[in-house]
């Protein structure tokens, strides 16, 4: 076990459209709050952005036992009470992730809970940090 300065909730839960090539594309973005010592703030994710963190801890763990990501689903995902169990799994996801030191310290971890592009309302001191961990996880965007 290991021990992570990161306490992470998911608070909350959006259906969002995005219209691109003329199509509309539905999708879920999960809201989280961040709690790093006295410092707080919230950052969207969207499930994409999740399988990405996992395929880089996977990728450069590959030695350890990453947590069981919440699988994919294709059909009916925008269903509420779907959403809201989805919810849940991933944020036991990223507690479970959050107990193994290796992923809670990384720069994988750092970048995935920082990244200012999704956070509302980051605090100044994490703007320089983020800088430093930039280029850790792909940035292409979902």
């Amino acid at each position: 076990m290991g021990f992570s300065a990161f306490l992470i909730s998911i608070i909350d839960t959006d259906v969002r459209s995005d219209r691109s090539c003329g199509l509309t594309q539905k999708y879920v973005v999960y809201v989280m709050r961040i709690c790093n010592g006295d410092k707080q703030w919230v950052c969207e994710k969207r499930y994409t952005d999740f399988m990405i963190l996992d395929e880089v801890l996977r990728s450069k763990f590959w030695y350890a036992q990453v947590p069981k990501l919440p699988q994919k689903k294709l059909f009916f995902n925008f269903d509420e009470q779907f959403v809201n169990k989805r919810r849940k799994e991933l944020e036991e996801y990223m507690r479970s992730l959050l107990q193994v030191a290796s992923f809670s310290q990384s720069d994988e971890m750092w970048q995935f809970l920082t990244d200012s592009s999704n956070i509302v309302g980051v605090p100044p001191e994490l703007q320089e940090e983020n800088v430093r961990h930039k280029q850790v996880l792909p940035m292409d965007g979902p």
